[in-house]
């Protein structure tokens, strides 16, 4: 067989070894500026939230980049630790120094950084910080990395509450599983508590809750997760926007005397759930004052054949609705019931039996009351509100019976129709926007205070607070208008100066 020789003249030849050699200098570049003036986008600081200690924090991340027309060196870059907690990687590389790392101009490092707390031995937290310092062409520049690192109850398995038990501020629990407070049995959780709930984390009540915050110091159940890590970074979505991360709160057939007052509840699979508890009496399972269940992946509330009093609370974002009533007797009083970035309605009302067999047309006992309250959420494309009030009769006859006083309401209704059934509709204002502070489904930010140009302004019933002590204070702790009216849902609207707008607009950045 002939062999194929390829042959080459001596100007390709040439060209080839000139090709070559660009190829061979250009992966061992030698010409970097040391210029002191060009230099590296480092940030100054990184800050965690607190990191629980005997756990291991979420991977933070940043870059440090070279916008500058030159080619950078940096000699060398040093973790400064003095507690040996904070772990760091540069790109791909474990340690606590490097050297001789190249940025081309127009290029970028990456860090990543985790924190372990070991147990610090005292309740208050601990504020640790370590530095990482970076040296190139005569600058050093710091970047300050911190956290606050807080020892904690760890609850590692499944807990039977058998005796009446009271759980304090003084360190935040980390619960992994479910806790089951018996029969006969109260937990008692007092203002300033954090409970972090793992994946597997829910509160089942057979007994009774009583949750004793206060305006200042609520009781928060939250994600044990850092609120600034990514949940979802593609959807550019945070663990403390998201939902389903933790069980929720269930209250039993079994259960009686709950009382929840400033608590704030979010980010769960379900709210508060309350299960056919005290159906047949007039005493109330639970009485919710002054709280707010926030984002969860089903409801807010959902109460079946039971008996519930909310005042001065606020039920906002259910994937499946905010809240929802399955007969029984409820009232609410001074609620903000609100949905958005979720098609679900903010508001079920139901006398139907969904035990029932089928075509069987069985109701069950049903009343509900909302005084003062706004039942609201998002608009439509068009800018008119949605429908957010769901009504499921249990036969084709409304045999419905509920009542909505002095209180905004978003229904798919006509004003007519209203100002005919004084029954059930009394000084409503109906599909007017609440004008709340800020709802914006984008970034997941809300804030449901009023405005000041709200409709809702002075429009809610005197008489309501005057016969109330505890209505006379909004869930703020702001005294309510006596002299006017008071203004309809949880929030008393507060005028600001001009210094304090300043200064809250300063916070916000």
């Amino acid at each position: 067989m002939a062999k194929k020789i390829l042959y080459f003249s001596n100007s390709v030849f040439i060209g080839l070894l000139l090709l070559c050699t660009f190829f061979s200098n250009s992966g061992c570049k030698d010409e970097f500026t040391n210029d002191p003036d060009f230099k590296l986008t480092i940030p100054d600081s990184l800050l965690f939230d607190t990191v629980i200690s005997q756990t291991i924090s979420p991977t933070a991340e940043f870059k440090i980049y070279n916008r500058t027309k030159e080619d950078i060196k940096i000699e060398s870059i040093i973790l400064e630790s003095q507690h040996n907690y904070f772990k760091i990687n540069v790109n791909g590389k474990s340690g606590t120094s490097f050297s001789n790392i190249e940025i081309l101009s127009g290029d970028s490092l990456y860090f990543f950084v985790q924190i372990v707390v070991e147990e610090i031995g005292d309740n208050a937290p601990l504020l640790i910080e370590d530095k990482i310092k970076i040296l190139y062409n005569g600058n050093c520049q710091d970047i300050v990395l911190s956290a606050y690192g807080q020892d904690a109850c760890h609850i590692k398995e499944s807990l039977h509450i058998s005796h009446d038990t009271t759980w304090t501020n003084e360190k935040p629990f980390l619960i992994y599983d479910s806790i089951v407070v018996d029969s006969a049995v109260t937990l008692t959780i007092m203002e300033g508590t954090t409970l972090y709930m793992k994946k597997k984390g829910t509160i089942h009540v057979d007994g009774s809750l009583i949750i004793e915050g206060s305006a200042d110091n609520e009781v928060i159940f939250r994600t044990d997760r850092n609120k600034n890590d990514y949940y979802n970074r593609k959807a550019d979505l945070l663990y403390d926007h998201a939902n389903n991360l933790w069980g929720g709160i269930y209250i039993s057939s079994k259960s009686s005397g709950n009382k929840i007052n400033h608590a704030f509840i979010k980010g769960s699979a379900f709210g508060i759930e309350v299960d056919s508890a005290m159906a047949n009496s007039d005493d109330y399972s639970l009485i919710i004052s002054n709280s707010q269940i926030h984002n969860m992946y089903g409801s807010c509330l959902g109460a079946y054949c039971t008996n519930v009093l909310a005042y001065n609370s606020v039920f906002t974002n259910g994937d499946r609705g905010c809240v929802i009533l399955q007969g029984g007797k409820h009232q609410f009083d001074h609620c903000t019931i609100s949905n958005h970035g979720s098609s679900s309605c903010a508001l079920t009302l139901s006398d139907w039996d969904s035990n029932a067999e089928e075509n069987q047309e069985i109701g069950l006992a049903f009343k509900a009351v909302f005084n003062n309250c706004i039942v609201a959420g998002d608009t439509s494309l068009v800018g008119m509100p949605r429908n957010q009030i769901r009504f499921i009769p249990h036969s084709q006859d409304d045999s419905l019976d509920y009542k909505f006083d002095h209180s905004l309401i978003f229904m798919n209704i006509q004003p007519e129709e209203i100002a005919k059934d004084t029954v059930r509709f009394n000084v409503v204002i109906l599909n007017e926007k609440p004008c709340f502070q800020l709802i914006d489904n984008k970034n997941k930010t809300y804030d449901f205070h009023l405005r000041e140009d709200s409709p809702c302004k002075e429009k809610g019933d005197l008489g309501l607070i005057l016969h109330n002590e505890a209505y006379k204070t909004d869930k703020d702790g702001v005294v309510r208008d006596v002299i006017a009216a008071p203004d309809m849902g949880a929030y008393q609207i507060v005028v600001k100066t001009e210094s304090e707008e300043e200064e809250q607009n300063t916070e916000k950045q």
